[in-house]
């Protein structure tokens, strides 16, 4: 069985016996403790530890969720809902199988006692290491939420104090906008003006015009009439003449 094969079982085991999982560092400090307790001689790298710490995240992140009814049986899913069951068991065992404390067993079970006990030492360590490390990112991170806010509360503070200044000038562009509007009205009112006074002397340059126009035509046509008449009269005197000759 290679490292990363052990690991995951170790890790399992350790998961199904205490119910949680822990950091590789747990991890690494008691591979170190049960190397010279029980003879464990397997040393994985950091690395190693930490890619099987992650690998038992995911399963776990997994076997969280709900599973297909139809799908086939996971063996890690069944040992999962069975680890209430078999800490409970493991208890029990373990309450059985402590000696009274008023009997002196032979060298060997006080050895193995020795060893228990220390182990379950290393486990309870290993669980206040893991949960002072908890508590040291929960505090880091309540500090970083708490820098988060004191820069927020400062923009906050400048944009409030800037808001009145803002204010003004939008006020002030508003009125030099007004004022340029106004401007801009009085020039079109003037030029509205200008344009209907000179329509006006439009209007009454062509109507004089017109009437001139009137005139000399009526004129023109009152002397094409007394020219037609003339005109017949001589006509006549001529048609007069050359009969009485």
């Amino acid at each position: 069985m290679n490292n990363e094969a052990f690991l995951d079982a170790w890790i399992d085991d350790i998961r199904a016996v205490t119910g949680r999982l822990f950091g590789a560092t747990t991890y690494s400090r008691l591979l170190g403790d049960l190397a010279t307790s029980v003879g464990v001689t397997r040393r994985p790298s950091t690395t190693t530890i930490h890619r099987a710490v992650a690998r038992a995240q995911s399963l776990a992140r997994y076997e969280g969720q709900a599973s297909d009814p139809g799908s086939a049986v996971d063996p890690r899913a069944m040992r999962r809902a069975l680890e209430p069951v078999m800490r409970e068991a493991m208890q029990q065992i373990a309450a059985v199988a402590r000696p009274p404390t008023n009997i002196t067993g032979p060298a060997e079970a006080q050895a193995h006692d020795a060893s228990a006990t220390s182990v379950r030492l290393q486990m309870a360590e290993a669980e206040l290491t893991d949960a002072l490390a908890r508590l040291s990112r929960s505090e880091n991170e309540n500090a970083a939420l708490r820098r988060e806010a004191a820069v927020a509360n400062a923009r906050a503070e400048v944009a409030e104090a800037q808001i009145p200044h803002l204010l003004e000038r939008i006020l002030g562009a508003i009125d030099d906008s007004a004022g340029a509007l106004a401007d801009v009205s009085r020039k079109l009112s003037a030029t509205e003006s200008f344009l209907k006074l000179r329509n006006d002397a439009v209007r009454t340059q062509m109507s004089a015009e017109a009437d001139a126009l009137k005139s000399r035509v009526k004129y023109l046509q009152e002397r094409i009439d007394q020219l037609l008449l003339d005109n017949d009269q001589y006509r006549r005197a001529l048609a007069n003449r050359n009969t009485g000759s």
